[in-house]
């Protein structure tokens, strides 16, 4: 049996936690979870994880399977996930976690409610202790206790200025027993790998740290697996064990394709040609851009596929090229530039289509809409072929049967988004 995908969620917060909302009831939130595809979700609140059997409790029947977890706050004020086999684990580590917490009583007008509740969503009783406070364990003392118990450690949501292992050290301690690194829903796993390199040395995942319903499973983790997987897959997984692996959140190759239509739009580019070629019989997937614009000389274009060199004044990096190439180059292909002062620039990027990092095409239809509904006046010729099928989209053909009526009326929009809804049935491609 082949490798199947599972969505899983590993950072999510229940009403226990002061800072989420009210609505975080242990069977809200497993609906929640089935609506959005998910198979495995894992409970993380803050220091504490006493809706945890809850949760399981009411997941029986579900279809999802409950990880026992904590967010536990360092001394040093980084946030690590916190995963165990089982509720006595988890138990038996929230006893060690009392044990290093300050003695304070929360102030709920202050800083929220923390209701333990049972399996309807009930509450049973307000927890007094102050939750949202850092233990008095370290960051190395809490991996491994947390290892020591059979779990797996993960520094949270590490991109971010604040709680994060990054922000408060600037650096992952080599000899640190965690499992793996969590991204934010802000950034993917090629900007993290581009801009903060100290993160290649680990596996990467993606969740949603949700304290709101409507948050539960945006950002998830797919974990191809022979089975429904579990803990023990999960953990394997994330050690690179045969037969498991993890994929964190990728940037759809339709986000891509608008990122660098977008540079060729910016570098005065008034006609952009843009094609996508989809082989199966030789397993490749190939995007290929050409525009019309000023072009770049040999120095500029070494330059262009550098993450930290852009030409642009409203932000530091400039990643689109640079994305796309790693992309790439993840999924065993390439991307090569050619460009010349005053003749525009071409790019083409090959990807292994069966491989298993490829990301989906994603909303190809949504991403022409948009570049012709912002530049109405772009000569946008489309071309996506899938075999010995094909749609093509020619702007300006269309612009001149048109004649004074712009491409972005809201009825000529209208009609090419049903065209190339159409030509899509017909072609049948992936996810677009």
């Amino acid at each position: 049996m082949g490798l199947m995908p599972y969505k899983m969620d590993l950072h999510i917060h229940t009403a226990l936690s002061p800072c989420a909302q009210k609505e975080m009831t242990p069977p809200k939130i497993i609906h929640a979870a089935r609506a959005k595809g998910l198979h495995l979700i894992a409970v993380t609140d803050h220091n504490t994880a006493e809706n945890v059997q809850a949760t399981i409790e009411a997941a029986r029947g579900s279809g999802i399977f409950v990880i026992p977890g904590m967010e536990v706050q360092t001394r040093e004020e980084v946030h690590l996930i916190c995963l165990f086999p089982s509720i006595s684990a988890c138990m038996s580590w929230q006893d060690t976690v009392y044990k290093n917490l300050p003695d304070l009583i929360n102030r709920p007008e202050v800083f929220g409610a923390q209701p333990v509740v049972d399996s309807t969503g009930q509450t049973v009783r307000e927890l007094d202790r102050m939750l949202l406070i850092s233990t008095n364990m370290t960051v190395e003392s809490t991996a491994a206790g947390v290892t020591d118990l059979g779990g797996i450690c993960i520094p949270a949501h590490v991109d971010r200025p604040s709680y994060s292992l990054i922000s408060a050290l600037g650096f992952i301690p080599e000899d640190l027993p965690i499992q793996a690194v969590e991204l934010s829903r802000h950034i993917s796993t090629e900007e993290a790998s581009l801009t903060m390199p100290q993160l290649n040395k680990h596996c990467h995942i993606s969740s949603s740290d949700a304290h709101c319903l409507q948050d539960v499973g945006i950002n998830p983790t797919i974990l191809f697996c022979a089975r429904r997987p579990n803990f023990d897959d999960v953990k394997n997984a994330l050690g690179s064990n045969s037969g498991r692996k993890v994929l964190a959140k990728v940037k759809d190759l339709s986000m891509h394709i608008i990122d660098i239509v977008q540079n060729s739009i910016e570098a005065g580019a008034t006609k952009v040609e843009l094609e996508i070629l989809e082989d199966a019989v030789h397993d490749s997937f190939t995007i290929g851009i050409a525009d019309n614009g000023r072009g770049m000389d040999i120095e500029t274009a070494a330059k262009a596929i550098d993450p930290f060199f852009t030409t642009r004044k409203t932000r530091r990096v400039g990643l689109g090229l640079p994305l796309l190439k790693a992309a790439a180059e993840r999924c065993e292909g390439s991307l090569i530039l050619d460009s010349a002062p005053g003749k525009g620039t071409s790019l083409r990027a090959t990807f292994r289509h069966s491989h298993i990092d490829r990301a989906p095409l994603g909303n190809i239809i949504d991403t022409i809409i948009n570049l012709i509904v912002s530049n109405p006046d772009l000569d946008l010729y489309f071309h996506h072929k899938a075999n010995d099928k094909e749609v093509v989209f020619n702007a300006h053909e269309l612009r001149e049967q048109l004649e004074d009526v712009p491409l972005n009326n809201p009825a000529v929009i209208n009609w090419i988004k049903n065209y190339l809804a159409d030509s899509y049935k017909e072609l049948g491609a992936g996810n677009w």
